[in-house]
């Protein structure tokens, strides 16, 4: 039941904000008993489960851009593969004292961000170039850190490429399931893991995002922005908290 309750609370802000619920779920199943690796495994399997279940309403709800995703997604994982080959050089403390400023500065811009009426999205070729570059810059930061990129994905859609916030969040749940699939192989492959202990997450990832995906729809935009801001800065104090402690 707890790791149902895990997988549900995951994959409903999940869905909501764009980040694939597992910022919840690694660091709730790690003080649960579950080492590490083995809580991102599980991680892995929910995000699908946040991905196949919300993704169909977002789809439906034609806020989905697949040109991006595939855009952003290149990116990200580039830059996952040069930080996961990276990994054994650069000290991790080094890492997250980059990260947690360059996350208030997001916390910071989509809490300002907010804008009353929707615009429309206008992008040109140096947002593109600027958002490629950050989101290499996101990937690698992500593989170092064992976090996902989306939050970054959110940001770069929201803030430099000026795309409606709900298609920003919608776009990075689509993303996130299609980028992490080819890591659930892995994992189902390996001695060590026990898929019986996914499948509980799992399923209440899919009735969360199944939930999210349309609460999402029916909350302002505002209060979006202000949950998202909420949960990142909980992710940087578990960041210092874990890599300090």
């Amino acid at each position: 039941m707890i790791l149902f309750l895990v997988g549900f609370v995951g994959g409903f802000l999940g869905s909501i904000l764009g980040l694939g619920g597992g910022i919840i779920v690694v660091p709730a199943l790690n003080i649960l008993g579950f080492n590490i690796k083995t809580a991102v495994a599980i991680s892995i399997f929910s995000t699908i489960a946040v991905w196949s279940s919300a993704s169909e309403k977002y789809i439906r709800s034609d806020l989905v851009d697949f040109k991006i995703a595939v855009f952003l997604g290149s990116a990200t994982t580039l830059g996952a593969i040069l930080g996961s080959r990276s990994l054994v050089y650069l000290p991790e403390k080094v890492i997250v004292l980059i990260f947690v400023p360059v996350a208030i500065l997001i916390i910071y811009s989509n809490l300002v961000g907010y804008r009353s009426s929707p615009s429309r999205s206008v992008i040109t070729f140096r947002r593109l170039l600027f958002s490629y570059i950050f989101m290499v810059l996101s990937g690698f930061a992500s593989a170092i850190m064992g976090i996902g990129a989306g939050i970054f994905k959110v940001f770069a859609m929201d803030r430099i490429l000026n795309m409606p916030y709900k298609v920003s969040t919608a776009t990075s749940v689509f993303l996130i399931g299609i980028t992490t699939s080819s890591s659930a192989l892995y994992y189902l492959k390996s001695l060590s893991f026990d898929p019986s202990y996914a499948s509980f997450v799992s399923f209440g990832s899919l009735i969360g995002g199944f939930l999210g995906s349309r609460v999402m729809i029916l909350l302002p935009e505002r209060v979006l922005r202000f949950i998202f801001s909420f949960v990142v800065s909980l992710l940087v104090i578990i960041l210092l908290i874990r890599t300090f402690k």
